[in-house]
């Protein structure tokens, strides 16, 4: 989520590790009992760090995705209204309709003290444009919620990535003011320029539409014209993960597949894939109640045509 930390460092295991380097795991395999033989190569790589990953796709391309960023807002008037070319919400442009800054003196956001709804008097809508580069694939992830007891009950909200387009709903029924259920939701999309403008509007004739906290664009896969796509495995989301996530990843060709969930001491504790898949894009949700996580560090290890991808990241309880 954004505003925090990302711990998805992902490395690339090599089938053998140099014999300088396979002198300096032995003091770590002593310690550690290698109950698996994935153990090795992780270990392996956190002594090489073998970053597979380009610094981008790490790097949060969105300005104030949380939207904590602007005026101060007074506790006894938890809600700012933001008329459309107003510039209380630093990094965003108002459009369409005025939209209403939310502060945790009203409802409980994601993270932070400030979310934002997506209405005022009538739907409401937020844009903001940022580099990319074409044929690259990012993935824009956000949370949902809404006004409880509001109408319409269910929410609806279009985001719009250049050309590419998502539709979305939320149901109110389980939403509370101390409790707002807030829903991770995930858009893909391929740029074509080397800007994309990004759109979050309500479609909803009402005082209340759809709320969003937490929202990052990041890097999947990058696209080289002519070329076919390269091997890629994107940080896990949300991470920690509390509830349930998703792990993202790009293949560069037709294989075998095995994607499994390690903890720190190299068990295997749950295989997500076992499969033949296409070339392209992939993603594959999980809930760390599946396998009965405990709070902690885990391993998620992609394997594919001799090669092994690994991201860290945390369960809460």
């Amino acid at each position: 989520m954004d505003g925090r930390a990302d711990s998805g460092l992902c490395f690339r295991v090599a089938p053998q590790v140099p014999g300088p380097f396979r002198e300096a795991v032995l003091p770590i395999a002593k310690a550690v009992p290698m109950r698996s033989s994935i153990l090795r190569p992780l270990t392996a790589a956190l002594l090489v760090a073998g970053v597979c990953a380009a610094p981008a796709s790490h790097a949060q391309m969105l300005a104030n995705g949380s939207f904590e960023q602007g005026p101060a807002i007074p506790q006894a008037n938890p809600i700012l209204v933001v008329a459309p070319g107003g510039t209380a919400l630093t990094g965003w442009t108002v459009v369409g309709g005025a939209i209403s800054i939310i502060t945790d003196g009203y409802w409980v956001p994601l993270s932070g003290t400030r979310s934002i709804v997506l209405s005022s008097t009538g739907p409401g809508a937020i844009q903001q444009s940022f580099a990319t580069a074409p044929g690259t694939i990012y993935r824009l992830t956000y949370w949902l919620s809404g006004e409880a007891f509001s109408t319409p009950t269910i929410k609806h909200l279009r985001v719009t990535a250049g050309a590419a387009v998502q539709d979305q709903t939320y149901d109110v029924t389980d939403s509370w003011h101390w409790d707002m259920a807030w829903s991770m939701r995930t858009f893909d999309f391929t740029a074509t320029a080397a800007t994309t403008t990004l759109k979050l509007a309500s479609m909803d004739a009402t005082s209340w539409g759809p709320a969003l906290d937490s929202m990052k664009v990041e890097l999947v896969s990058a696209g080289v014209p002519g070329a076919s796509a390269t091997l890629a495995f994107a940080p896990v989301t949300p991470d920690p993960v509390r509830n349930g996530g998703r792990m993202s990843f790009t293949l560069a060709e037709a294989g075998r597949v095995r994607l499994a969930v390690h903890d720190i001491q190299g068990r295997q504790v749950a295989l997500l894939a076992n499969a033949d898949m296409d070339a392209g894009p992939h993603g594959i949700d999980f809930s760390p109640g599946a396998w009965n996580a405990r709070p902690g560090l885990y391993l998620a290890t992609l394997q594919v045509a001799g090669q092994t991808l690994i991201r860290r990241f945390s369960v809460l309880p």
